[in-house]
C-alpha cells in the first residue's frame, strides 16, 4: 500500500488472512442504508497489529426490532431497489434463479450473499489495478473485512465532510479524475458515486462502497450508471467552485474505457 499509514493495512498483508490471529472490537464507526460500518484491530501471533474494517450488510427483512439488536444491529436496511444493479449477475442453478426471481426466503439469503460477495470482488478486481480503495481482506456471507482508512485518533472523513477549498479541492478533483479513468479501464461502473462515498485521508482520494458497482459491458444499464456518476461528482465539485465540464468527462472515460 503507497503511504500507508502505522494503523493502515501493511505492505505485505497475507498474515491478515493466512496466519492465525485475534480480532478486538474498536466500535461503530458508521450505520447506513444497507450495512453497518464496525472497528476491530487485528493482531497477529507475533504482535503485528492494524486496524480493519468490517461492513455488516442489515438484514432485509427482520421481524422485530429485538430481532435486529440480538444481531449486533442499530436499524434495518432501507435499501430496497437493486433490481437493475443486479443485471448481469448470474446464478448458475436454475433452482437459485427461480428462488430470486420468486423472493423466498431462500433467494433473499442468496442475493445477501452475493451482494457481499460482488463487493468484494469488485474492489480486488479495482485495487489489483491500482485504484485507490480499500484494501479488501476477506468476506463470508453478510460480513465483508476491508482496510480501514484513518488511524488511531479519527476514521477517514467522507469527501462531503472534508471541506477542501483552494489547491486541496483542486487536487481532490484530479485524483476523482484519475480514478474515475482507472475503474473505466477495469470495466466498472460504481454506480451510485457521490462526495459520500468518497473519503479524503493523507491528501489522498479514496473510492469505497461498491456493492452496487456494475459491469460496463454485461449491465444493460452500466452506462447510464457510468453517466449519472460523472454528472453526480462534476455537479458537487462544481457547487463547490471547481468547474469540469460533465459530458467531455464522460465522452473521455467512454473512450480510454473501450477503446
Amino acid at each position: 500500500m503507497q503511504n500507508a499509514p502505522s494503523s493502515a493495512v501493511p505492505d505485505q498483508p497475507d498474515w491478515l488472512v493466512d496466519e492465525p490471529y485475534s480480532d478486538v472490537p474498536v466500535g461503530t464507526l458508521r450505520s447506513g442504508k444497507e450495512a453497518q460500518i464496525d472497528v476491530i484491530e487485528r493482531v497477529g501471533d507475533d504482535g503485528r497489529r492494524c486496524l480493519l474494517a468490517v461492513k455488516r450488510y442489515i438484514p432485509r427483512k427482520v421481524n422485530t426490532k429485538g430481532q435486529l439488536e440480538a444481531s449486533g444491529f442499530e436499524r434495518a436496511s432501507a435499501f430496497r431497489h437493486d433490481v437493475e444493479y443486479r443485471e448481469g449477475r448470474q446464478f448458475r442453478k436454475s433452482r437459485d434463479r427461480r428462488a430470486v426471481e420468486l423472493m423466498s426466503s431462500y433467494g433473499k439469503r442468496l442475493l445477501q450473499d452475493r451482494w457481499t460477495g460482488h463487493e468484494f470482488e469488485i474492489t480486488e478486481r479495482l485495487w489489483r489495478a491500482g485504484a485507490c480503495v480499500p484494501y479488501p481482506v476477506s468476506y463470508d456471507d453478510d460480513l465483508y473485512v476491508l482496510e480501514y482508512v484513518g488511524d488511531r485518533d479519527q476514521a477517514a472523513p467522507q469527501l462531503a465532510q472534508a471541506r477542501l477549498q483552494g489547491q486541496a479541492l483542486v487536487a481532490a478533483a484530479e485524483q476523482i479524475v484519475d480514478g474515475l479513468h482507472a475503474m473505466t479501464r477495469c470495466g466498472v461502473a460504481h454506480g451510485d458515486l457521490s462526495a459520500y462515498n468518497l473519503l479524503w485521508w493523507d491528501d489522498r482520494i479514496w473510492f469505497i462502497d461498491f456493492p452496487q458497482a456494475v459491469d460496463l459491458a454485461a449491465n444493460p444499464q452500466g452506462i447510464n450508471y457510468l453517466h449519472r456518476d460523472v454528472l453526480n461528482i462534476c455537479g458537487w465539485l462544481q457547487r463547490r467552485g471547481h468547474a469540469i465540464d460533465a459530458e467531455a468527462l464522460f465522452a473521455e472515460l467512454l473512450a480510454s474505457g473501450f477503446s
